[in-house]
């Protein structure tokens, strides 16, 4: 199994990372930024989560598009009741309450994260199989091209001659 890694992008102030670390998940951490978000991705890691928080501001609406755009990796939120955010300029796979408890996220996270991994393996079999599908309706399209005649000549009308010369048997 891949080892899960996990980016959490802006402050840790509710020390959620050693919660994580304790848990045997890698994290790393990046600011609340777009040019630290693409370091991060550039940095060859594929992360199993991507995780915000909202503990003294909402994240940057633009930071989190930027994070859904380079990874297909879930994004999570730690939220904040006392923190708005418009939720429509958010796209968030899991929201985490303020006061649960770690047991109670810990376990979200790796449910989601398990979720997502079967979700892509799924995805990487259908692709797998359209390719095998595919290739093999046009194996049996160029067979049929060969066989299939057809009674007009085409080139002859398009050029405007009358007498269209039959087909040879």
């Amino acid at each position: 199994m891949a080892a899960t890694t996990i980016l959490h992008i802006g402050n840790d102030i509710c020390q959620r990372i050693p919660v994580m670390r304790s848990a045997s998940f890698e994290v790393f951490q990046a600011e609340d930024s777009i040019p630290a978000i693409h370091n991060a991705f550039a940095g060859g890691d594929s992360f199993s989560a991507v995780t915000f928080h909202g503990d003294i501001s909402a994240p940057s609406s633009s930071v989190v598009r930027a994070a859904r755009r380079l990874s297909a990796a879930p994004l999570v939120f730690f939220e904040n009741p006392s923190v708005y955010y418009e939720k429509i300029y958010f796209d968030f796979d899991i929201v985490i309450p303020t006061l649960a408890p770690p047991n109670f996220w810990l376990k979200k996270l790796h449910d989601l994260i398990g979720v997502s991994r079967e979700l892509r393996e799924r995805s990487i079999r259908l692709q797998q199989e359209c390719e095998g599908i595919l290739s093999t309706f046009q194996a049996i399209r160029a067979v049929s091209a060969g066989v299939l005649v057809n009674p007009i000549d085409l080139e002859a009308l398009w050029r405007g001659e009358e007498e269209v010369p039959s087909r040879q048997q």
